[in-house]
């Protein structure tokens, strides 16, 4: 079998895009800044964590999350890292202002940026904890067709990362009466858009069914998941071999997403893209 030659297009659009300045200089330096902050986004910790946080556990897609408890060699170069920094730079700043909010009304009511570990194998930290609401909040920086999601219904990764941070307070001995995703419109002129979901975590008798449930199946498909990637890393299996769950939308941002694989066999997932090889 004779893998297709790639065209120049399909190259040029898997290339990084050019940038625009008012004259070739400014075009050239617009390219080396984006390099810098590019290189900077890769070496980020939340980047480089090696151990899978509550946001990465509830993904969908089993063979993206296998992928990265492997530690696979990513293959996307498709995803920019623009709404991530933009992200980071915004919870760092809701950091300080609910901090500032403690301070400025002389209470304790926020504690923002707390490890938390519900599960021994998989800590992370929650945004923000409101001890007068006993709730606990995840900020989200989105684009429209993000938002647009959150409105109708948050994804399950959105969820289970919630219900795990909620499941992280409460084993700390803290009241988790409900868990909130806070959605702010990261690309609007105002704040007047955000919008706030939220989910029943505990009440008098304990913690819902319903939650008690849903991380149940969670912990389950997370231990089947790390089987398969055991016997990812001992050859057992191919990363092909392991079951997908292509989105349009999580596939673009998977770091495991190269289109092309799907026309040349080469490394990568393809994801929603559908495979044009044929047998010999």
């Amino acid at each position: 079998m004779t893998a297709p030659a790639i065209t120049a297009s399909e190259f040029m659009s898997a290339a990084p895009k050019s940038v625009s300045g008012s004259s070739p200089w400014a075009s050239r330096y617009a390219s080396e800044l984006r390099r810098v902050l590019h290189e900077h986004a890769a070496r980020a910790p939340r980047t480089l964590q090696q151990h899978l946080g509550p946001s990465e556990i509830g993904v969908e897609c089993d063979r993206q999350v296998v992928g990265k408890l492997a530690a696979l060699p990513t293959t996307n170069h498709v995803s920019d890292p623009w709404p991530s920094i933009v992200g980071t730079a915004c919870h760092a700043y809701a950091e300080e202002a609910f901090k500032g909010d403690n301070h400025r009304r002389n209470v304790l009511r926020w504690v923002a940026e707390t490890r938390v570990t519900p599960h021994p194998d998989h800590p992370g930290t929650a945004d923000l904890y409101d001890a007068q609401e006993q709730a606990v909040v995840d900020h989200k920086f989105l684009g429209e067709s993000s938002m647009a999601k959150i409105r109708k219904e948050p994804p399950r990764k959105y969820q289970v990362q919630l219900l795990l941070y909620g499941l992280g307070y409460y084993k700390l001995g803290l009241p988790v009466r409900r868990v909130v995703v806070a959605a702010y419109p990261r690309t609007a002129g105002s704040l007047d858009g955000i919008y706030v979901w939220e989910r029943e975590f505990s009440d008098a008798n304990g913690i819902k069914p319903d939650v008690v449930e849903l991380l149940g199946t969670v912990f389950d498909q997370t231990a089947e998941r790390k089987r398969l990637a055991y016997q990812l890393l001992n050859q057992q299996i191919r990363i092909e071999d392991v079951p997908v769950s292509p989105d349009d939308g999580e596939c673009y941002f998977c770091p495991f997403y190269r289109p092309q694989s799907a026309r040349d066999g080469g490394p990568g997932c393809p994801g929603t893209v559908a495979p044009t090889l044929s047998p010999a």
